[in-house]
This record gives C-alpha cells, sequence and structure tokens, in this order.
C-alpha cells in the first residue's frame, strides 16, 4: 500500500539527494554540507560511538587528511515522516598507498522540521559499513 508522501518527507529526499550531488568536493565540501544537514545540537553515532556534531566535524576531519571518500549511488532510501533509512556506496582512497576500497554504509536518521529557509534537518543518525576503516 502507497501512501503519499508529506512535505517532510520530500525536504529529506530532496536534502539528501542534493547532499550527495555536492558532498564530494573532499573536507570543506563535506563540512559546508555538514552545516546545512545537521541541527548544531545534532549527535552522530558511528560504529556504536555517540559524538556530538563538534566531535563528529573533528573525527571527519582526521579521516580526510588520510582517505578520500567520494558518495556513490544510493541503494535504497526509505522515507517515513521524520525517519529515513538510506544505504549507498563510498569510494574510499588511501591518499599513502591508494588503495580503493568500495564500501557500503548503512544509515538511520531522525530529522526536525524547521520553518523555512532552515527547512529538514538531521538531529541524530547512526551509520555503519561493510568495511569500517581502520
Amino acid at each position: 500500500m502507497s501512501k503519499e508522501k508529506t512535505e517532510l518527507e520530500k525536504a529529506i529526499k530532496d536534502r539528501l539527494e542534493n547532499g550527495f550531488r555536492n558532498w564530494n568536493g573532499g573536507y570543506d565540501g563535506w563540512l559546508t554540507w555538514c552545516n546545512t544537514l545537521y541541527e548544531p545540537d545534532a549527535h552522530y553515532n558511528v560504529y556504536g560511538k555517540r559524538l556530538t556534531l563538534e566531535e563528529y566535524k573533528g573525527m571527519m576531519g582526521q579521516l580526510f587528511q588520510h582517505f578520500t571518500m567520494e558518495l556513490g549511488e544510493f541503494l535504497n532510501m526509505i522515507i517515513d515522516d521524520d525517519w529515513c533509512a538510506i544505504r549507498y556506496n563510498v569510494i574510499i582512497t588511501n591518499l599513502q598507498t591508494g588503495e580503493k576500497i568500495n564500501q557500503q554504509t548503512m544509515e538511520f536518521v531522525h530529522f526536525k522540521d524547521n520553518p523555512a529557509p532552515v527547512g529538514a534537518r538531521v538531529v541524530e543518525g547512526w551509520a555503519l559499513a561493510d568495511k569500517p576503516l581502520s
């Protein structure tokens, strides 16, 4: 049974699709997207560790010093009310060795609906990948 998408669900889909198109610009590109995607007090859970937005930004800054990370295609996207689940490819290149890893990432994300121009932003997210970076 199919239900008609709400305005929030459409906004979440648009936010994710546009963000993925603009994400592949290194850390600066990621940071620009991050500052519009997440609520200032958002949390992001990576491999079971709950991080504040600032901790998450710091962790990603360190990763970008050693790796390039290009978001690939969405494999699945399910949006229901203010929640979504997405699965997508990430192509990771080790800057020192040149080794490439094709990683599949799964995220569950809770959004908040804000008035325009802010719009839908992440309150909390959870992510796991099939090939975590060490």
